[in-house]
């Protein structure tokens, strides 16, 4: 009776979601440790016909359990890359990094990320976020890989590296969640920026503001699911099947019709990843 209960409820919670989502960052496995089904996420996901994603990879070791995932589901692409939180290992960086290389060598994947920085944890020491994002963007362009970066409370050394460390593919600032002033910024670096749940937040009129001023040619949308569910799911494991949320939101404030805000994201996602992945 649960089950069947459940099955009724996400039947009435997808029943109108429109063709064509892409959600541009998900954890599969961080879902699968809360407790979520991912493959009948994939599936529902595929059923739906969203027309693609990305897992996102967090540590060095993961990318190879992750492409396994994903196989059964080509719409999905991957990243790989090793968060600021990896700056707390014991490791040394150049260790890390080159366990991320080995695995990329062996089956690429088609961006290098998350990666970046975050002060409001404090990983580690500054200087080994820095130097783990470093290296990581230096190996995005031994690649020819976008990279997609995780950005908190540390918006001006953010500034320093990336203007340091060109990115020849671009990118995308995930979850974003700063000013105008850091949009400005990432917009003329040839970064995407990539919305997500808390832009349904009702206290969250700066973000939406953010989202006002950017060029609607240069958005995504995402959930960062498990994490950041939009408002009417607040305090719940997320999902890539509740990116319809912030679709409605970024249209909503832009002033657009769904359906035109569906083919703009998905110009914008497949102008970033125009290749399909090798192995």
């Amino acid at each position: 009776m649960i089950m069947f209960s459940s099955y009724i409820r996400e039947m009435e919670e997808t029943k109108n979601i429109p063709k064509g989502l892409i959600d541009s960052h998900f954890h599969l496995l961080e879902m699968k440790e809360k407790g979520l089904d991912i493959t009948s996420t994939c599936k529902k996901m595929k059923e739906l016909a969203y027309s693609g994603g990305i897992d996102i990879g967090i540590h060095e070791n993961d990318h190879l359990e992750r492409l396994e995932l994903v196989r059964p589901y080509p719409f999905i692409k991957t990243a790989s890359g090793i968060g600021p939180w990896g700056a707390a290992k014991e490791k040394d960086i150049s260790v890390l990094v080159g366990e991320l290389s080995s695995q990329l060598a062996q089956h690429t994947c088609d961006a290098v990320g998350e990666i970046g920085l975050d002060y409001y944890w404090n990983y580690g020491t500054k200087e080994r976020q820095e130097e783990l994002l470093r290296s990581q963007i230096e190996l995005a362009s031994s690649l020819s890989l976008p990279i997609i970066i995780h950005n908190r409370e540390a918006d001006s050394d953010m500034k320093k590296i990336l203007s340091s460390y060109p990115v020849e593919r671009g990118g995308i600032i995930h979850c974003f969640s700063s000013d105008i002033d850091f949009a400005r910024f990432a917009l003329d670096h040839n970064f995407l920026l990539s919305f997500a749940g808390p832009i349904t937040y009702k206290k969250n009129d700066m973000l939406r503001e953010v989202v006002r001023y950017t060029p609607s040619d240069r958005i995504l949308a995402e959930t960062d699911s498990p994490f950041l569910a939009p408002q009417f799911k607040r305090g719940k494991v997320n999902t890539p099947l509740y990116i319809h949320a912030v679709y409605d939101k970024i249209a909503e404030i832009k002033e657009m019709k769904l359906d035109s805000l569906i083919e703009t994201i998905s110009d914008n996602f497949f102008g970033l990843f125009d290749s399909t992945r090798s192995s």
